[in-house]
Protein backbone atom coordinates (compact mmCIF):
# COMPACT_ATOMS: atom_id res chain seq x y z
CA UNK A 1 0.00 0.00 0.00
CA UNK A 2 1.22 3.43 -1.31
CA UNK A 3 2.12 6.33 1.80
CA UNK A 4 -0.80 8.72 2.21
CA UNK A 5 0.54 12.40 0.86
CA UNK A 6 -2.10 15.27 2.13
CA UNK A 7 -1.33 17.60 -0.62
CA UNK A 8 -3.00 14.73 -3.23
CA UNK A 9 -6.43 14.82 -0.42
CA UNK A 10 -5.94 19.06 -0.52
CA UNK A 11 -5.59 18.58 -4.89
CA UNK A 12 -8.62 16.32 -5.09
CA UNK A 13 -10.52 18.68 -3.19
CA UNK A 14 -9.80 21.55 -4.82
CA UNK A 15 -10.45 20.34 -8.33
CA UNK A 16 -13.62 18.61 -6.60
CA UNK A 17 -14.78 21.98 -5.97
CA UNK A 18 -14.15 23.33 -9.54
CA UNK A 19 -15.96 20.81 -10.63
CA UNK A 20 -18.93 21.31 -8.73
CA UNK A 21 -20.84 23.70 -11.29
CA UNK A 22 -20.38 20.37 -14.02
CA UNK A 23 -22.12 18.00 -12.20
CA UNK A 24 -21.29 15.64 -14.88
CA UNK A 25 -18.22 16.07 -14.87
CA UNK A 26 -17.75 15.93 -10.91
CA UNK A 27 -19.10 12.27 -11.65
CA UNK A 28 -17.08 11.26 -13.92
CA UNK A 29 -13.61 12.56 -11.70
CA UNK A 30 -15.49 10.56 -8.65
CA UNK A 31 -15.13 7.29 -10.93
CA UNK A 32 -11.81 7.52 -11.93
CA UNK A 33 -10.29 8.39 -7.84
CA UNK A 34 -12.46 5.58 -6.90
CA UNK A 35 -11.01 3.35 -9.97
CA UNK A 36 -7.77 4.45 -8.84
CA UNK A 37 -8.23 4.14 -5.16
CA UNK A 38 -9.04 0.15 -6.27
CA UNK A 39 -6.11 -0.06 -7.97
CA UNK A 40 -3.15 1.16 -5.41
CA UNK A 41 -4.59 -0.61 -2.63
CA UNK A 42 -4.99 -3.88 -4.85
CA UNK A 43 -1.76 -6.23 -3.24
CA UNK A 44 -1.05 -8.88 -5.83
CA UNK A 45 0.65 -11.29 -4.15
CA UNK A 46 4.28 -11.79 -5.80
CA UNK A 47 4.77 -15.42 -6.98
CA UNK A 48 8.18 -15.11 -8.10
CA UNK A 49 11.11 -12.72 -7.64
CA UNK A 50 13.43 -12.82 -10.70
CA UNK A 51 16.77 -14.43 -9.80
CA UNK A 52 20.00 -12.30 -10.13
CA UNK A 53 23.07 -13.50 -12.09
CA UNK A 54 25.87 -12.96 -9.25
CA UNK A 55 28.92 -12.35 -11.12
CA UNK A 56 32.18 -11.92 -9.17
CA UNK A 57 34.10 -8.11 -10.32
CA UNK A 58 37.43 -9.44 -11.98
CA UNK A 59 39.97 -8.01 -9.41
CA UNK A 60 44.06 -7.11 -10.13
CA UNK A 61 46.50 -9.24 -8.75
CA UNK A 62 49.24 -6.06 -9.06
CA UNK A 63 51.56 -8.44 -10.39
CA UNK A 64 50.22 -7.39 -13.57
CA UNK A 65 50.38 -4.00 -12.16
CA UNK A 66 53.96 -3.72 -12.11
CA UNK A 67 55.10 -3.33 -15.66
CA UNK A 68 53.45 -0.42 -16.08
CA UNK A 69 55.40 3.07 -15.94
Amino acid sequence: MECLDCKNIIEINAIRQILKIKPQLLKVFDDIIKVANIRLNDERQCVSMPIEVNTEPELSDHSSDEGDP
